[in-house]
Protein backbone atom coordinates (compact mmCIF):
# COMPACT_ATOMS: atom_id res chain seq x y z
CA UNK A 1 0.00 0.00 0.00
CA UNK A 2 2.18 2.76 -1.31
CA UNK A 3 1.56 6.45 -1.26
CA UNK A 4 -0.72 7.41 -4.15
CA UNK A 5 -0.33 11.03 -5.20
CA UNK A 6 -2.26 13.48 -7.29
CA UNK A 7 0.01 15.49 -9.59
CA UNK A 8 -1.88 18.74 -10.10
CA UNK A 9 0.66 20.08 -12.61
CA UNK A 10 0.29 17.22 -15.10
CA UNK A 11 -3.31 16.46 -14.01
CA UNK A 12 -2.57 12.80 -13.31
CA UNK A 13 -2.49 10.22 -10.55
CA UNK A 14 0.86 8.66 -9.68
CA UNK A 15 0.51 5.10 -8.35
CA UNK A 16 3.61 3.36 -6.91
CA UNK A 17 4.41 0.07 -8.60
CA UNK A 18 7.25 -2.40 -8.21
CA UNK A 19 10.47 -0.99 -6.65
CA UNK A 20 10.79 2.72 -7.49
CA UNK A 21 8.61 2.71 -10.61
CA UNK A 22 5.25 4.45 -10.64
CA UNK A 23 2.31 4.41 -13.02
CA UNK A 24 0.88 7.75 -14.10
CA UNK A 25 -2.76 7.86 -15.11
CA UNK A 26 -4.10 11.09 -16.67
CA UNK A 27 -7.32 12.25 -14.98
CA UNK A 28 -8.97 12.57 -18.40
CA UNK A 29 -8.62 8.79 -18.94
CA UNK A 30 -10.50 7.82 -15.77
CA UNK A 31 -14.05 6.81 -16.72
CA UNK A 32 -15.25 4.97 -13.60
CA UNK A 33 -14.35 4.96 -9.92
CA UNK A 34 -15.62 2.34 -7.46
CA UNK A 35 -14.94 2.41 -3.74
CA UNK A 36 -15.30 -0.23 -1.03
CA UNK A 37 -14.29 -0.87 2.57
CA UNK A 38 -13.07 -4.31 3.65
CA UNK A 39 -12.18 -5.73 7.05
CA UNK A 40 -8.74 -7.28 7.26
CA UNK A 41 -7.11 -8.58 10.43
CA UNK A 42 -9.30 -6.52 12.74
CA UNK A 43 -8.71 -3.31 10.78
CA UNK A 44 -10.28 -1.71 7.77
CA UNK A 45 -8.77 -1.46 4.32
CA UNK A 46 -10.13 1.18 1.96
CA UNK A 47 -9.98 0.14 -1.70
CA UNK A 48 -10.69 2.09 -4.83
CA UNK A 49 -10.73 0.79 -8.38
CA UNK A 50 -10.13 3.22 -11.23
CA UNK A 51 -11.17 2.14 -14.72
CA UNK A 52 -10.80 3.76 -18.11
CA UNK A 53 -8.71 3.84 -21.27
CA UNK A 54 -5.72 2.39 -19.35
CA UNK A 55 -7.61 -0.68 -18.10
CA UNK A 56 -8.28 -1.12 -14.41
CA UNK A 57 -6.10 -0.15 -11.43
CA UNK A 58 -6.81 -0.91 -7.77
CA UNK A 59 -5.55 1.40 -5.04
CA UNK A 60 -5.52 0.40 -1.34
CA UNK A 61 -5.31 2.63 1.72
CA UNK A 62 -4.61 1.22 5.19
CA UNK A 63 -6.12 4.14 7.11
CA UNK A 64 -9.00 6.51 6.71
CA UNK A 65 -6.86 9.67 6.82
CA UNK A 66 -4.85 8.77 3.71
CA UNK A 67 -8.03 7.61 1.94
CA UNK A 68 -9.91 10.83 2.77
CA UNK A 69 -6.93 12.98 1.74
CA UNK A 70 -6.72 11.19 -1.61
CA UNK A 71 -10.47 11.59 -2.24
CA UNK A 72 -10.25 15.31 -1.43
CA UNK A 73 -7.23 15.87 -3.70
CA UNK A 74 -8.82 13.75 -6.45
CA UNK A 75 -12.08 15.75 -6.41
CA UNK A 76 -10.17 19.04 -6.35
CA UNK A 77 -8.04 17.94 -9.33
CA UNK A 78 -11.10 16.72 -11.27
CA UNK A 79 -12.72 20.16 -10.88
CA UNK A 80 -9.63 21.74 -12.42
CA UNK A 81 -9.27 19.16 -15.22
Amino acid sequence: MGQVKIDAQSKSISIPQWLFFSKKIPLTQIREKTERIESSGGGKVFRMTLSGDFGSQEISFDNYESYATFIYEYQKAMLGA
